[in-house]
């Protein structure tokens, strides 16, 4: 960046050699100094003429004031342009009034037109060379201060270029990485940073920095191929690919001891062929791509799930409503035998506690499906009735807590609250091996909070965050139910310390009709 330009209204002479003229010179002392010296030539020519009884039609004294005054009036236009230049001419002419009036009335013509000639020609050349001056100068404001925006500009680029989080590498025609910013500097390591902002010309061909070095043969082979082929037109519009860079795999580097993923993207710079260049832009995809490997094999796992579930349903519908109405219709079909020996009303009875059995099955089978608790009763009493259950199987002791004032909510959030408890208690019935299990809702003014928490062995949380090799779908499925939603999901858990799981809806969630 440059600093202001100097105060004062003056700045070093140009390349032509003229100082730069002052846009207000009556702002300046030494212009009325110079006005000063004009007044006072005129009135020591003045002095001379008297003193010596000089003739006013002596060819020196009709042509004394062009050679008086040709420096004064030429050295405010070159020092003060335009109108310093107007300003002293117009001074020199007022001064040269009363020796032209005195010619005249002395029917001196001669003398008065020499004097005439030489005020116009004074005149002239304070207007011509004035306006030149003033015109230079404008030229070179206009061109210090397209400088100056040209080295803000590049001041401005080089801040973003380097405060980019991204590693950005600027390569050559000849695959060669000619400058590079902090980041890639980062990323790469120093071979980059010795080379950092040297030219290609000063920096030896044998100590340059290849961009297949950095990044690898097969993303440098699609950006140099990209890059050559930039610099002739394809002969069809229909040969330019501009989803190219969405095939580019990302590239693995270890950043600070951990493995980051960069995904290159690449931006042609420079207008000529010799001056062809390519910026290309290492996006971290690390979280994307993590999050997207898990979509994947959480996909995959509910694809598996749902099927286990089937397999599930189907057994216990066969194994318990399927066999007891299988049982029924043959108690059925007994009755009227039964009925002959007298055994009817036992008969009867035994088929009541038959359809009873089965009734209270599916009615399990179902509340598994969709607890009816939730639809009528809502989360708060959903969840107790869950806690309670749980703590009856396993024998731990249970608490269950309310703050604020309970409400409904939309029912996508209230099933997939309901479902991150479940999975939760679910998790403590069956790895936990807790003594004491806490639920709580909070229902404060900025959202919704759900905390599950136990004192069991607790298990290593940042493996899961890590993205585990763990097959089941409970972490994922709480993560993927609060995302969908718009909540967040923290858990916090070590082994030997018990397992948190905190959910925090914000009140736009809860809100939305």
């Amino acid at each position: 960046m440059t600093g202001p330009a100097p105060s004062g209204g003056q700045t070093p002479a140009s390349g032509t050699g003229l100082a730069t003229a002052n846009p207000r010179p009556w702002t300046d002392s030494r212009f009325w100094i110079l006005q000063l010296v004009v007044l006072a030539l005129y009135l020591v020519r003045l002095a001379i003429t008297v003193a010596f009884h000089l003739d006013s039609t002596s060819l020196a004294v009709e042509f004394s004031t062009f050679a008086i005054f040709l420096v004064p009036v030429v050295y405010a236009a070159l020092n003060y342009g335009f109108p310093g230049a107007i300003v002293t001419a117009g001074w020199v002419t007022l001064l040269a009034v009363p020796r032209f009036a005195y010619t005249a009335n002395a029917h001196d013509f001669v003398a008065a037109w020499a004097e005439l000639m030489q005020i116009v020609l004074l005149d002239i050349l304070a207007f011509l060379i004035g306006q030149r001056v003033s015109a230079e100068r404008d030229a070179r404001q206009l061109a210090e201060s397209a400088h100056e925006a040209h080295l803000r500009a590049e001041a401005l680029y080089r801040d973003l270029f380097d405060s980019n989080k991204s590693p950005i590498l600027i390569v050559d025609a000849n695959g060669f990485v000619v400058e590079t910013n902090a980041s890639a500097e980062r990323v790469f390591g120093s071979a980059v940073a010795s080379d950092r902002k040297k030219p290609t010309g000063s920096r030896p061909k044998l100590d340059a920095v290849r961009l297949v070095d950095m990044v690898g043969p097969e993303a440098a082979s699609l950006v140099l191929t990209r890059l050559i082929s930039a610099q002739a037109p394809p002969l069809h519009a229909q040969e330019a690919d501009p989803s190219a860079d969405e095939r580019v795999e990302p590239v693995t580097f270890e950043v600070e001891g951990r493995s980051v993923l960069f995904r290159p993207s690449a931006t042609m710079l420079g207008g000529s062929n010799s001056d062809k260049r390519m910026q290309v832009v290492f996006e971290d995809v690390t979280a994307e791509t993590r999050r997207h490997d898990q979509m994947e094999a959480y996909a995959a796992r509910v694809v598996f799930s749902q099927e286990e579930e089937r397999r599930h349903i189907a057994q216990e519908l066969h194994d318990g409503p399927l066999q007891a109405l299988i049982h029924l219709c043959r108690q059925i079909d007994s009755i009227e035998a039964a009925e002959e020996e007298g055994r009817g009303s036992l008969a009867i009875a035994e088929l009541r506690s038959i359809v009873e059995g089965t009734v209270t099955e599916l009615r399990s089978i179902a509340r598994g499906l969709r607890p009816s608790i939730l639809d009528d009763l809502g989360l708060v009493a959903s969840i107790n009735q869950m806690l309670v259950e749980a703590a009856e199987r396993q024998q731990f002791q249970s608490s269950f807590g309310v703050t604020g004032s309970p409400r409904r909510l939309p029912p996508p959030v209230e099933l997939a609250l309901y479902r991150i408890a479940q999975e939760a208690l679910s998790n403590v019935e069956r790895h936990a091996a807790a003594q004491r299990v806490a639920v709580g809702l909070d229902f404060e003014s900025g959202g919704l909070r759900l905390l599950v928490k136990d004192d069991g062995v607790g298990f290593d949380s940042a493996s899961h965050h890590a993205g585990g090799t763990s097959q089941s779908l409970g972490v994922p499925g709480m993560s993927e139910r609060a995302h969908l939603i718009g909540s967040r999901l923290l858990i916090h858990s070590a082994e030997g310390t018990g397992t948190t799981v905190d959910v925090w809806v914000p009140a736009t969630v809860l809100d939305r009709a």
